[in-house]
């Protein structure tokens, strides 16, 4: 349960960095590192479903890597998230932050706030999806 406070509290903090300077520290992603190894040692046996966890994340990295329209921020939190929430979630905290970050380009390319070249911080989808998915998993499982 600490973790999940833990992360709420760091996804937040990187959050706002992002929206005020479109990029975020390295010192800012190593506390999310921390918790993800936590998370690793408390967890045993799930590693496969970690692993699975990563994949959005790498695909986020390869992303930026190749293309330089991604931020290598993104894919790193993405994946200590996946470590954190495991493979089903994981997709699932993907998919609800793209399709958030959609709706927003969307809204703001209508109302011409924005243009096709417009950067937008991803992070803070991803804090949004995050939340979704805990207060989702929370409500299914009673807890």
């Amino acid at each position: 349960m600490w973790i999940m406070f833990l992360t709420m509290a760091w996804l937040l903090g990187i959050s706002i960095m992002d929206i005020r300077k479109c990029n975020v520290s390295v010192w800012m992603l190593i506390p999310g590192g921390l918790l993800a190894v936590t998370a690793i040692v408390c967890r045993q046996g799930d590693a496969g479903d970690m692993l699975k966890g990563m994949l959005p994340g790498v695909f986020l990295l390869a992303t930026a890597f190749a293309t330089k329209k991604a931020g290598h921020g993104d894919g790193i939190v993405m994946m200590f998230l996946g470590i954190l929430s495991g493979g089903g979630s994981s997709l699932l905290i993907f998919g609800i932050s793209l399709s958030l970050a959609a709706l927003v380009s969307l809204v703001l390319l209508v109302l011409r706030k924005a243009g096709k070249n417009t950067r937008i911080p991803f992070l803070p989808f991803l804090t949004a999806a995050w939340l979704i998915t805990v207060a989702v998993w929370r409500q299914r499982t009673g807890g």
